[in-house]
């Protein structure tokens, strides 16, 4: 006999060719029905026993989810089965949509591994919901909304606070997410991503930041958002508050990292204690800073 865990349990699989075949299916076998898009997340939760489906709904073959646009003054729209490759080789053929979304870019590029990144979505990567993933931080620093789609209509949901824990979101068991569209960045707004990851796929903790008039206080936009340091991506305001002060953009981001240290809870596990992490969450948000302020 094999054994319980580390293979799959029996389960339908079907591939629907529109979005109105597989939002019929996800309606009549609602709570049944699990989304399979890139599957690395869905088939191994499934085979830790972690989630149960009796039906798998392949969406990989329609057409409308595999799409990428740049709206100017809007954003970016990713559709729901564009993989990270493929996000990858549209910034790098657009170089000027690249330098807005440069987090975007640079996340996505430290996303699993090459092969991985060959199947792995970025909507995927956000719903899973694992505390270590590299797609929700950009998401959440560009204010990206996904669009829900059942047979009951549709509705636009902010990324943040959308994941509520592994494979646990708000979203309804009917839904499909087809899409996400990243924000467009203040005008002249540098961005970027950092990951401390130590010989691991996964980061001990990882930065995404944004940085818009650094030298002007009255117009500072500074954003930053933490993750693999806590279950859900860490937004630290009081640390973002601090840029609104009158005070040079360095002593700025010299209060914001003491403030991300009193601010945080980390997690502690075999790979780094809470208070390592507290650490380099505070170090590694300081260079980013500086670095994204400087133009480096």
């Amino acid at each position: 006999m094999s054994a319980p865990y580390f293979t799959l349990p029996e389960f339908k699989y079907v591939k629907p060719q529109t979005l109105e075949e597989a939002l019929k299916i996800l309606a009549e076998n609602a709570g049944e029905a699990k989304i399979l898009n890139g599957g690395i997340g869905v088939l191994g939760f499934m085979k830790e026993r972690m989630i149960e489906a009796k039906i798998l709904v392949d969406i990989k073959g329609i057409k409308e989810l595999k799409k990428i646009e740049y709206m100017p003054g809007k954003g970016l729209v990713v559709g729901a089965t564009v993989t990270a490759n493929e996000l990858l080789q549209y910034l790098e053929k657009n170089p000027e949509i690249k330098k807005k979304f440069c987090a975007l870019y640079e996340s996505t590029s430290e996303l699993a591994d090459a092969i991985l990144r060959n199947r792995a979505t970025i909507i995927g990567n956000i719903l899973e919901g694992l505390p270590y993933t590299d797609a929700p931080g950009p998401a959440i620093l560009f204010e990206a909304e996904v669009k829900a789609v059942s047979t009951r209509g549709e509705r636009v949901l902010p990324v943040e606070g959308l994941v509520l824990g592994p494979m646990m979101t708000s979203l309804e068991p009917d839904e499909i997410v087809t899409e996400i569209l990243y924000k467009e960045p203040p005008a002249g707004a540098r961005t970027g991503y950092v990951k401390f990851n130590p010989g691991l796929e996964y980061g001990y903790v990882n930065v995404a930041a944004l940085v818009a008039n650094p030298d002007n206080p009255q117009k500072r936009d500074v954003r930053i958002v933490i993750t693999s340091a806590t279950t859900l991506p860490f937004r630290p305001k009081a640390a973002e508050e601090v840029f609104k002060q009158d005070i040079p953009f360095e002593k700025a981001a010299e209060l914001a990292a003491k403030k991300i240290e009193e601010e945080i809870e980390p997690l502690s596990d075999p790979y780094a204690s809470a208070e390592y992490r507290r650490y380099l969450a505070s170090t590694l948000t300081y260079k980013l800073l500086i670095k994204l302020a400087r133009g480096e």
